[in-house]
């Protein structure tokens, strides 16, 4: 039987593209299907509308300020998840290139873009996008304000450990400890798409499941690209500790 809306509190996964946000809205989608309000472009079911008591709003791509802006129920919880920049810009690069979904006019300019170009061009052509210049300020906007910010490299590792503590222990949702990890289970990589983390499938949305993978395919040129635009960025969240890497 459904636990009634009433006695939910009002769940808030703040996040940003790439990081394990349609993983972690599925296991929300599984705890309670009924309660959960999806996305919308440009995030208006969050920044525009009244936010629901007792609803859970997965995947919310925004910045401290935008967060700090909406009006929310009192019974409210967050938190927050990020990944390497460097990674989050590969996983964006396959993304938009084959396996998104184009549901807009601009994915659709964008894909063409990345099609014209080579890689390392591409990658390049991504870090100077608007779009993920807005990635990395959701990730900057949060470590600022001192948020305890959570890794998606470590939810890879330890998800049960991790979002036992976070969604039973911190935000009190009320499911059965045994439900949760037989909903986390089912939704892991090897589950979903019948691969062990690391082997790659460019059309899927569930491309490789690991971390580091920016190693990969930084060339020299995109290592300089991307520290020039985000390098402090990287130390600002702790992947980096110097810009030597």
């Amino acid at each position: 039987m459904a636990t009634p809306a009433s006695n939910w509190p009002t769940l808030l996964h703040v996040t940003h593209a790439k990081s394990g946000s349609q993983w972690l809205r599925a296991i929300l989608d599984n705890c309670a299907p009924h309660q959960v309000v999806h996305p919308v472009h440009g995030m208006g079911q969050f920044l525009e509308n009244p936010v629901r008591s007792g609803m859970i709003y997965p995947a919310l791509f925004v910045t401290k300020d935008e967060f700090d802006g909406v009006v929310l129920p009192p019974n409210a919880r967050r938190f927050v998840v990020i990944r390497d920049l460097r990674d989050t810009l590969v996983s964006w690069y396959f993304s938009l290139k084959v396996s998104h979904t184009v549901d807009h006019s601009t994915l659709t300019e964008m894909r063409n873009t990345l099609n014209a170009l080579t890689f390392e061009k591409g990658l390049i052509w991504l870090i100077e996008d608007p779009y993920f210049s807005k990635i990395a300020t959701i990730q900057s906007s949060w470590c600022q304000s001192g948020e305890l910010l959570v890794r998606y490299e470590d939810l890879l590792e330890r998800d049960e450990e991790i979002l036992e503590r976070i969604l039973l222990h911190e935000c009190g949702i009320p499911v059965e400890r045994a439900r949760l990890r037989e909903i986390i289970h089912a939704n892991r990589f090897d589950q979903l798409t019948g691969r062990t983390r690391g082997t790659e499938d460019v059309s899927s949305h569930q491309r490789k499941g690991i971390a580091g993978d920016w190693c990969n395919h930084f060339t020299h040129r995109v290592k300089d690209s991307f520290k020039e635009r985000f390098g402090t960025v990287l130390i600002e969240t702790g992947y980096e500790s110097t810009d030597s890497w």
